[in-house]
């Protein structure tokens, strides 16, 4: 906003602020991991998360999350790699712009303390939480108050609605995080589940910063599974779970780089990167299209944006017609582009696996005379 007074404007600045973040992150990603990680996988990796992640979403706006996900993605990376004085500043100032997640970095940092048995862990820690009080004394006049101390939504007839604080059941709304059709990670960052073999001993020289995002996101997972609005209100995807991006889209990166030999696993590895490739071009161009029903009636039919697979954000393009826009075509081309120049050794191999099984199966038809009832 300051920078606006001399160039340009601060709405200009301003708008384009979470872009300038994410920019900075994939600098220092590629920064940090371009010594250890293949550097085909790495640039499929960062590729990847402009085009198959929930990040792109996030940039068309000004929110807090890209901030977070990218001081806290690169702040437990540089913890990983013994950059202590990096990290904690990093991290430090991701837990202040969203307090709530220090529990995903006393999750992964506290594993790390477990096996390395250094107090330094805690640095991090005391940092974030200090700022968070300094922040909530000046703007609140009290360390604890946080300002969402009667914050609540609308009383509908869903058994744990108007409450305030941490009050749905956890179990309840971690489940909803991982699998409901507007809001799970199953389908915003489905990559998480790609666990062959082969992908995975890619990102061995790496595994110690897997882990920690892995255990970040896990905290994430648990602390907003109980948050009243655990669904992150009337936003696209599940916003607080925005960091699922950077976990997802590296295994997916390893997966399309070292793809799996066997036609099945193959197969799920390109059904997931279609998926995902879809979730990033929706988060461009349709994003909260076909939403209009969850403010309705004082959100009375929200619920419906978060369970029912017709109204989620994901297939709601398909359910009506939502227009064209020239963005559209623009999008498509090079969120596709993109996907297939990362991903053409997970095709190529597709292709192999597919003809050889075909050949097989054909063979055996062929056979079909030796066959008896």
């Amino acid at each position: 906003m300051l920078l606006g007074r001399l160039i340009a404007s601060p709405e200009w600045w301003v708008s384009r602020y979470n872009v300038l973040v994410y920019a900075a992150g994939i600098g220092l990603l590629y920064a940090m991991m371009r010594r250890d990680l293949a550097a085909d996988v790495l640039a499929a990796f960062l590729l990847l998360l402009g085009t198959t992640a929930m990040l792109p979403n996030s940039l068309m706006g000004f929110g807090a999350e890209t901030f977070t996900v990218m001081a806290a993605g690169t702040g437990l990376l540089a913890w990983s790699l013994g950059r202590w004085k990096t990290a904690t500043l990093l991290l430090g100032v991701a837990i202040a712009n969203q307090p709530a997640t220090i529990i995903g970095v006393t999750f992964a940092l506290g594993w790390w303390a477990w096996r390395q048995k250094h107090l330094r862990a805690f640095a991090p820690l005391v940092l974030g939480a200090g700022l968070w009080m300094v922040e909530n004394t000046v703007r609140r006049g009290s360390p604890l108050r946080t300002g969402y101390e009667n914050d609540h939504g609308f009383q509908t007839l869903l058994p744990y609605s108007g409450l305030t604080g941490f009050s749905y059941p956890r179990f309840f709304g971690v489940l909803s995080l991982l699998i409901s059709f507007g809001k799970g990670l199953l389908f915003f960052a489905s990559g998480l589940v790609l666990v062959f073999k082969r992908g995975l001993k890619a990102l061995r020289p790496v595994n110690d910063v897997v882990i920690l995002w892995l255990l970040y996101l896990a905290g994430l997972v648990l602390v907003y599974g109980g948050w009243w609005a655990w669904y992150g209100g009337g936003t696209w995807g599940p916003r607080f779970l925005l960091f699922a991006s950077l976990p997802a889209s590296l295994f997916l990166a390893a997966q399309v780089r070292r793809p799996p030999g066997a036609l099945l696993p193959a197969t799920v590895v390109l059904a997931v990167l279609m998926l995902s490739t879809w979730v990033g071009i929706d988060g461009q161009t349709f994003g909260q299209f076909g939403q209009g029903i969850c403010p309705a009636n004082n959100y009375s039919l929200e619920s419906f944006c978060w369970y029912v697979p017709e109204f989620s954000v994901l297939w709601t393009p398909f359910v009506h017609n939502p227009g064209f826009s020239w963005r559209y075509p623009l999008v498509f081309a090079y969120a596709l582009g993109v996907v297939a120049y990362a991903s053409w050794p997970l095709l190529r191999q597709w292709a192999r696996c597919g003809y050889r099984e075909g050949t097989r199966t054909w063979a055996g038809y062929r056979n079909r005379a030796g066959w008896r009832f």
